[in-house]
């Protein structure tokens, strides 16, 4: 099937002729025609799956472009991704020669007073923005007009449904009158997202498209590493793989200071993405990444959520994320519209029942060691049989010493400290043991020679 036979509005065909767009990817070609019979629907689906597109089009098909009121919300985690789905929104548009379409991106950052005067003058017919920004204009001021809207849509659902969004989120839909068409896209389905789905869309039934944890052409490789060789480990990873483009995540904005810093030193050229970036810093990193002036970016989840970085070939996890869903996100920053990529972990002792957990959900790692012939497979079980008494020590306390739910600064350094305390104290029973056994055997071997 090919999108000619949708027979969409002459302006849409031009639109994804120009992009050379022919056949509908899996998700829009089940998407799509539910939309358009104007089906309430939740999608389940790995970032860059042609998602975007697959409630797009359908928007536009069902637009009114002679009614100057929104008809369309799209509500986006991110102003980076919003203003991503608002240049394909605007690809679009540009088409339609008649009568300008209203398509218009509602962000922070922008000049307040403004917008609100543009709002007051005319309402748009598709409004694309962020949750904070969009409640600021339509619930707090009242003049974004979006009570009529017949569609309403939350892209990166799993990344807006934070516990304190969610009152703003009730209010926002509050406001809209009727029975709106709800489309919901999300790589997860948290219990947040949950909520959402069992109060606005009714018996709802999730269209997940894929079966496996991520997307199948990304290979996920494992490291096991000491925590505390991390950093030399990367190093030589590095001397090991070419990457295109290589976003390296840590969990904490300290953590990517840290580490950008320790890699200028070695002589690495890195970029930085944090969430403590200002807006114009974080454009500017933004843009030189595009540009490709780095081959590595240490990156925060918070930071890196929402933005789609073309050519990004590895993900390396220098920190496993706390939540498995944030490894789902960050390991869908690559391998993207039908691309091949690698997200390569390093992982200690700690992180065993981590992976397990991952393997429970169906991923399919790889553990390989770091050699000078380059990375090796390696059987972990066989390697865990052959640990001498003194690993087996390490593995059992790290594993008896958990790392917290609710982290604090500097408090990998204390737990270290505390393992390496209990890791002393072990192997020095462990020595005593030795020699009491040792003592009483030479004991008994005295005896039995009187």
């Amino acid at each position: 099937m090919t999108f000619k036979n949708y027979n969409f509005k002459p302006y849409i065909n031009e639109a994804l002729a120009e992009i050379n767009f022919v056949e509908p990817t899996k998700v829009q070609e089940i998407v799509i025609p539910k939309v358009l019979k104007g089906e309430k629907v939740a999608v389940q689906s790995v970032t860059g799956s042609g998602k975007t597109h697959a409630f797009l089009i359908p928007i536009f098909q069902l637009l009114d472009e002679n009614l100057d009121e929104v008809q369309a919300v799209i509500l986006s985690p991110t102003r980076e991704l919003a203003q991503q789905l608002y240049n394909v929104a605007v690809q679009i548009a540009s088409h339609h020669k008649e009568k300008p379409i209203d398509v218009r991106l509602i962000i922070g950052g922008s000049d307040r007073e403004s917008e609100i005067k543009r709002l007051e003058k005319s309402q748009p017919q598709i409004v694309i923005g962020t949750l904070g920004k969009i409640y600021d204009l339509a619930i707090n001021e009242n003049v974004l007009k979006i009570y009529n809207a017949k569609r309403f849509v939350v892209d990166e659902a799993d990344m807006v449904f934070d516990q304190d969004e969610l009152i703003e989120v009730d209010k926002v839909i509050g406001n809209i009158q009727g029975d709106p068409q709800f489309l919901v896209f999300s790589a997860t389905i948290p219990k947040g997202l949950r909520h959402f789905l069992t109060k606005y869309l009714e018996n709802i039934k999730v269209i997940a498209l894929e079966d496996s944890l991520t997307a199948k052409n990304i290979e996920h490789i494992m490291i096991p590493v000491k925590a505390r060789a991390k950093e030399e480990e990367l190093l030589k990873l590095f001397k090991i793989i070419n990457p295109y483009l290589a976003l390296i995540f840590v969990n904490t904005t300290e953590r990517v200071d840290e580490l950008a810093f320790f890699l200028a030193e070695k002589g690495i050229k890195v970029g930085k993405l944090h969430g403590d970036l200002e807006d114009r810093a974080r454009k500017q990193m933004l843009r030189r990444i595009n540009n490709l002036e780095f081959k590595y970016v240490v990156a925060s989840d918070i930071a890196a959520r929402g933005i789609d970085i073309e050519g990004v070939s590895h993900v390396i996890n220098f920190d496993l994320p706390l939540d498995i869903e944030f490894y789902i996100h960050r390991s869908g920053r690559t391998a993207r519209y039908n691309q091949t990529g690698q997200a390569i972990s390093l992982y200690d002792y700690d992180d065993d029942e981590y992976v397990n957990k991952l393997k429970n959900k169906g991923l399919k790692p790889k553990y390989m060691k770091i050699t000078d012939d380059g990375l090796i497979e390696t059987n972990l079980k066989k390697a865990n049989r052959a640990l001498s008494p003194n690993k087996i020590i390490e593995i059992e306390t790290h594993k008896k010493i958990p790392v917290p739910k609710k982290v604090k600064p500097g408090y990998r350094k204390k737990r270290l400290e505390k393992i390496n305390k209990e890791i002393r104290k072990a192997k020095r029973e462990r020595i005593n043991k030795i020699y009491k056994k040792k003592a009483r055997g030479n004991y008994e071997d005295w005896e039995s020679r009187q």
